[in-house]
């Protein structure tokens, strides 16, 4: 019986010690990781390895419910006032992938576009993540008025060094990445698919003096996303597909319970 018991725990083992060596994996190169499951109040917790300080805007987005079962909460940006804020500079550590020839860099997120054209802003497209401000752009995950996904990365003074569009994320939850090097450009993909959506070469060099904060659903010059936003992930370097399939299947909840799963097997093997 209990040879029996160990035989099926050592199967359930190693099961969830795969799953953790996969999440091990999504960790590499990992920057910021904002689950935003918290359900209420007025901050969200950074699970990546800098554990930052976050805040919201004055006129708070709202909790709402989630792409479950994936995940069980997210926030409903407004489209006019609300904002997260990361200010990573200010913490010590900026986000410089993009200009690194060496590196490159990932952007993940969940989103579900309410609406579009919400703000005043003469561009036709709105910010999901994005870093820069007048004389420092750097870079944005965006949708654009016709609900196209995109990218886009820019020099210091605004031009446009890689910023494709196309597809159609509809109003439904999607799973939206980008990714840029300086050798390959702009690739956007949806949903850990392989097809790539919309890419663009690189055509300049990228903003290497930019110090703003990262800001979700908000650029500051007046572009505001209407959608609810969850499960923001960046990557000081380009993550493969199928990295980005893991992490759309990975939560902050599914790491804390594959943690759970290990503790407990280390536990029963002591106590064999």
């Amino acid at each position: 019986m209990h040879r029996k018991t160990a035989i099926c725990l050592l199967i359930v083992a190693l099961y969830a010690f795969s799953l953790v060596a996969d999440s091990a994996n999504i960790e590499k190169g990992l920057f910021l990781y904002l689950p935003i499951d918290e359900g209420a109040g007025n901050k969200v917790k950074d699970y990546g390895p800098n554990n930052f300080k976050t805040e919201m805007s004055k006129k708070k987005p709202k909790w709402e419910q989630g792409n479950r079962p994936k995940f069980d909460k997210a926030l409903e940006f407004d489209g006019k006032n609300n904002y997260v804020k990361i200010d990573a500079k200010g913490q010590g550590k900026d986000f410089d992938a993009h200009f690194n020839k060496n590196k490159g860099m990932t952007i993940c997120a969940w989103v579900k576009v309410i609406k579009t054209g919400t703000d005043a802003h003469g561009q036709t497209r709105q910010p999901i993540v994005m870093k820069g401000a007048g004389g420092a752009w750097e870079f944005a995950l965006y949708v654009y008025d016709g609900l196209a996904p995109g990218m886009s990365v820019w020099t210091c003074p605004g031009s446009g060094v890689s910023e494709p569009s196309g597809g159609n994320l509809g109003n439904d939850w999607r799973y939206q990445c980008g990714t840029y090097s300086v050798k390959e450009g702009v690739k956007v993909y949806l949903d850990g698919e392989k097809n790539i959506i919309a890419q663009a070469g690189n055509g300049g060099e990228p903003c290497e003096t930019g110090t703003r904060p990262i800001f979700i659903a908000h650029r500051e010059d007046g572009q505001w996303l209407n959608a609810v936003i969850a499960q923001v992930r960046m990557w000081e370097r380009i993550i493969s597909v199928n990295e980005m399939d893991m992490a759309m299947k990975t939560t902050s909840m599914a790491v804390r319970h594959l943690n759970k799963l290990s503790m407990t097997w280390a536990k029963i093997k002591f106590s064999m």
